[in-house]
């Protein structure tokens, strides 16, 4: 899974370091960087889910659907239950979850133009504009963060499966 989180991070720095290199225009850019951000951010979340659902005894597991709230809820539970609920970069996490939860809540607004059904524009609730780089730097203050849990959590995990052994 892991491979997963870090391909959708590394792509999206790609994306954005050619539009800043190439200037091109936003209009070409801004869709395909939200998308590899968001998803991005909903497989670190699922991954996170997974290693918290192992560390209680649970099946590594996680949920099928993609509603970053609900996502959201369940791993910071994971975060902080292994961490403390005083995390400083957690309101910041958090308010980014809920920025692209409520801008994309189906995965698939940064994906179309339209919504299903070709009623009606796929992103009704995104910002007229955006500052790229902004959002650029912010995600990737998010996927430090994630990283670091993902990271403390599998040591966790790790040192479970070390003094069962002994």
């Amino acid at each position: 899974m892991h491979g997963y989180v870090e391909g959708y991070r590394r792509a999206a720095s790609a994306v954005f370091e050619a539009a800043v290199t190439t200037r091109q225009s936003p209009e070409y850019t801004l869709w395909p960087l939200a998308f590899l951000w968001r998803h991005h951010l909903e497989l670190a979340l699922k991954e996170i889910i997974a290693i918290g659902r192992d560390l209680e005894g649970e099946d590594r597991t996680f949920p099928e659907h993609h509603r970053l709230a609900d996502l959201w809820r369940e791993a910071k539970q994971h975060i902080v239950g292994f961490s403390s609920p005083d995390v400083p970069e957690l309101p910041h996490v958090e308010a980014t979850v809920d920025e692209f939860a409520t801008i994309d809540p189906g995965a698939d607004g940064f994906r179309y133009p339209v919504a299903r059904g070709q009623r009606r524009a796929s992103l009704p609730n995104a910002p007229p504009d955006v500052n790229i780089p902004a959002l650029h730097e912010a995600m990737e203050a998010v996927a430090n963060f994630l990283e670091c849990v993902h990271d403390s959590l599998r040591n966790a995990v790790d040192a479970n499966r070390e003094m069962a052994d002994h």
